[in-house]
């Protein structure tokens, strides 16, 4: 599961063989890799790659410490989620010392971590985008309309947030891309819904972009 790999040390050994991954690193030896794990809130789940090295976890040669060079290899979800990857144990944590990056804790967004941990949003996200999800629009004029935004804050208690819409809505419901929304998790007929708050929302120019 994508939460259980969220800022955690992952190992992909014998990285060579991924295409995608070893054309990144074919100027660095080193046979397998260890990454963190965190959430870009634009760019989704990313692998920040730290190190490579050989051997296993008892006799584990560092080959190539990224940070410590200042060389920044990231790879998004959809690269490194159909590899054999694996969470790193305690052991090769401190064999390979590995540390978080400092540059790291500027992505920790911990008043979005009830979010990301609340399943009845699951079906309304895409894999390695979990701050995005589909929100209702409901009004007496159109059709209901799912449309994606971009969460930004979130009450667990009262299962409302904030978000802010990444595409433009189809029909008018007075809302324009790049405008806050709110929006609460209700219940219509028997299934949990996101659902935008826009009935106070005021008139204003709409544009279509098809």
């Amino acid at each position: 599961m994508e939460n259980e790999i969220w800022y955690q040390f992952i190992i992909i050994r014998d990285f060579k063989k991924y295409p995608v991954i070893a054309s990144i690193l074919h100027d660095f030896e080193g046979e397998h890799l260890a990454g963190y794990v965190y959430i870009d809130p634009i760019k989704g789940t990313n692998l920040d790659i730290i190190n490579l090295f050989s051997g296993n976890e008892n006799d584990a040669n560092t080959n190539k410490n990224l940070v410590e060079e200042k060389i920044r290899a990231i790879l998004p979800f959809e690269h490194f989620s159909e590899t054999n990857f694996e969470i790193a144990d305690q052991q090769i944590i401190q064999n390979l010392n590995l540390t978080i990056p400092d540059y790291i804790e500027s992505y920790k967004r911990e008043n979005l971590k009830p979010f990301r941990e609340e399943k009845a949003y699951d079906k309304f996200r895409v894999a390695g985008f979990p701050y995005d999800i589909q929100v209702l629009l409901i009004n007496n004029r159109n059709t209901p309309e799912l449309i994606w935004a971009r969460v930004e804050n979130y009450d667990s208690e009262n299962k409302i947030g904030i978000s802010r819409l990444i595409v433009q809505p189809h029909q008018n419901f007075n809302l324009n891309i790049d405008d806050k929304l709110m929006f609460k998790l209700m219940e219509i007929n028997k299934s949990l819904y996101p659902v935008g708050i826009i009935d106070n929302k005021p008139a204003k120019k709409w544009w279509k972009f098809w």
